[in-house]
């Protein structure tokens, strides 16, 4: 899946005039906006655009584990020897939470959420 290229124009202040005040017209507030309008737009696009369509990759990839994934649920899938999901996650060394973990070994997951 490719996902949607951020192609907005972002130089904003490089567009205007040396007296963007008195040869633009601009009002000090609308100056101030010009320059926060690049951030903005950046800001917009990865939380409307780019964050929704990652999730909706991985969602429909299979590649998303939650607590009622079948995977974790069902022991002889992951061949291990565990009755939880769990137990699962600990063994498959995936770990969740709403801080990044201070270490964690090679070749473990660990999924970020809010």
């Amino acid at each position: 899946m490719a996902l949607t290229e951020f192609t907005k124009n972002v130089n904003n202040i490089s567009s205007l005039s040396d007296r963007p005040n008195e040869i633009d017209g601009l009002t000090s507030n609308e100056l101030k906006e010009r320059f926060d309008k690049a951030g903005n737009d950046i800001k917009s696009y990865i939380n409307n655009t780019l964050t929704k369509e990652i999730d909706e990759a991985l969602s429909g990839s299979g590649n998303y584990v939650t607590n009622d994934d079948a995977r974790l649920s069902n022991s002889r899938k992951c061949n291990n020897t565990f009755d939880d999901w769990n137990t699962a996650r600990n063994n498959l060394k995936i770990g969740i939470g709403t801080t990044l973990p201070s270490s964690a070994d090679n070749g473990s997951i660990f999924l970020l959420y809010k």
